[in-house]
């Protein structure tokens, strides 16, 4: 059981949410807020995701931010910038999606389906 929650933790999650959902429809509250909280739940976990994926891209590579006059000492042990190609290179690297990011998107993609679908049905 352990191993297959570290295998497919997306999977999990989903039932999980599916369970949690079922019980508070029986529970009496209305489809319609349980709806809309799926549905703010999941574009949160998007946006989590596009962050998770933005993170990992470099953009920051190559940026230096001076703030203050350094004394000479401090000038001289300061790293030096960075080639434009060795910039060019890390900069142009494919996306990479992480684990996390795709936790998010499916379980997001799932809760934003569902919260649609349970609005759709009281209306």
């Amino acid at each position: 059981m352990i191993d297959w929650l570290k295998q497919r933790p997306a999977s999990a999650g989903i039932i999980l949410v599916t369970l949690l959902n079922v019980t508070t429809i029986l529970s009496g509250l209305s489809m319609m807020v349980i709806g809309n909280f799926d549905f703010l739940i999941g574009l949160f976990l998007l946006v989590l995701a596009s962050i998770f994926i933005v993170g990992s891209g470099h953009l920051f590579t190559g940026w230096r931010f001076f703030s203050k006059k350094k004394t000479d000492l401090e000038n001289e042990n300061m790293p030096k910038h960075p080639a434009a190609k060795d910039v060019a290179s890390i900069k142009n690297q494919p996306i990479k999606v992480n684990r996390h990011a795709r936790f998010c998107l499916r379980v997001g993609g799932f809760l934003v389906v569902l919260g649609i679908v349970l609005t759709s049905i009281v209306s």
